[in-house]
């Protein structure tokens, strides 16, 4: 634990934080204050942590080293060689505001990263590219805390417990359950990226492997929640928050090896595969899990386009991309609609019927759209 100068608050200054609470709440609040005393935290710490409401959080803060020593971007990048805008750019991509270059809210967590990015763009790799690379980790990273964060809010603290045991509960999750949760994410990491180098190994004995970013030629779809606009009008924050979640499960139970989730964008999810019947399966698949969800979760449409695409990141790029998105606005709730390319590598192992063509906008020629669905008896 940090150690915090200066003199120790008196008794008489401990009670002045106690303004306005009675009886349970006050002993319990100045339980908590003495506890922090002894544990050498200075009086202007605890009356600035009383003062924004975050006492009980106090605690765990200084377990986790929020209550060090804090630096400006401008520091940071002086002494990790970088320039200034290259750290504030880090942050941006982590999902934070961009910050000024004077912002002394930094610890030594942020200036370790910038040291990772100056090592990183040592060994030759670009910077832009890392960015981008930070840019999912950092959105990764949110999801993660956020799954974590309600395990904590709904099953370590108790809403009825007082401010003293609130705190101390916290400081025992940031302790303890943190570095097991690093562990899990850590060992998470491992085991994608060696899948990953396996793939890539068996990938490279194909011509035109080395030299920048390998094009493939893969199917895409996007699954759309129908309505998710307007139900984030009429419907309060957890019934979004249940909704995307939902979402995010069905789209987790119809992956498999062949098939990937890339990423899930408010009230869509986009998977790829390399293999044309896999991901046709897969699209129906998340209308029929969808539908068992029930109530809970709106009707899905699903739009699937095959092409050459290129892979920066952990994302695609490239016409499947954008085309699958807009065959999926096109799409009737409960249906999977794919582009004659898609169709084709899927095979003859689902049933199809015609739906048109569909202008689209940036595209010159309309697009042949079939309905998918399972064979007969299936």
């Amino acid at each position: 634990m940090p150690e915090h100068p200066g003199a120790a608050a008196t008794d008489a200054e401990l009670h002045e934080l106690l303004d306005g609470l009675e009886g349970d709440q006050r002993e319990s609040r100045l339980k908590l204050l003495e506890l922090l005393r002894r544990e050498g935290v200075e009086l202007e710490v605890l009356r600035n942590a009383v003062e924004a409401d975050r006492l009980a959080l106090l605690p765990s803060e200084i377990a986790l080293g929020v209550q060090a020593y804090r630096f400006t971007p401008a520091e940071i990048a002086d002494d990790a060689g970088l320039e200034v805008e290259y750290v504030q750019r880090l942050i941006a991509a982590l999902g934070f505001p961009k910050p000024d270059p004077d912002q002394r809210t930094f610890g030594p967590d942020d200036r370790r990263a910038a040291f990772r990015l100056r090592q990183f763009r040592d060994a030759g790799l670009d910077t832009d590219n890392l960015l981008a690379a930070t840019r999912q980790v950092g959105s990764s990273a949110a999801h993660i805390a956020h799954a974590h964060s309600e395990i904590v809010a709904n099953e370590i603290i108790d809403p009825d417990s007082d401010e003293f045991t609130a705190a101390i509960n916290l400081r025992t999750a940031a302790q303890e359950l943190l570095p097991l949760a690093d562990e899990a994410v850590s060992w998470a990491l491992r085991a994608h990226f060696l899948e990953l180098l396996s793939n890539d190994i068996v990938a490279a004995s194909k011509p035109g492997w080395f030299g920048g970013a390998r094009e493939a030629e893969i199917s895409v779809c996007f699954a759309d929640l129908v309505g998710f606009t307007r139900l984030g009008e009429r419907s309060g924050l957890e019934r979004i928050g249940t909704v995307a979640k939902l979402l995010e499960q069905v789209a987790l139970e119809v992956t498999n090896p062949e098939v990937r989730l890339v990423k899930l964008i408010g009230d869509a999810a986009m998977l790829v595969s390399e293999d044309g019947a896999a991901l046709l399966d897969a699209a129906l698949r998340f209308i029929e899990v969808g539908s068992e969800a029930g109530k809970d979760l709106p009707a899905l449409r699903v739009g699937v386009a095959r092409g050459p695409a290129i892979p920066r990141a952990g994302d695609w790029f490239g016409r499947p991309v954008n085309l699958a998105s807009r065959i999926t606005e096109a799409a009737r709730p409960g249906s999977v609609l794919a582009e004659a390319s898609a169709v084709e590598a899927a095979g003859d192992g689902f049933r199809y019927s015609r739906a048109g063509e569909h202008k689209f906008k940036g595209l010159k020629k309309p697009v042949k759209l079939s309905r998918v669905r399972r064979p007969k008896g299936e």
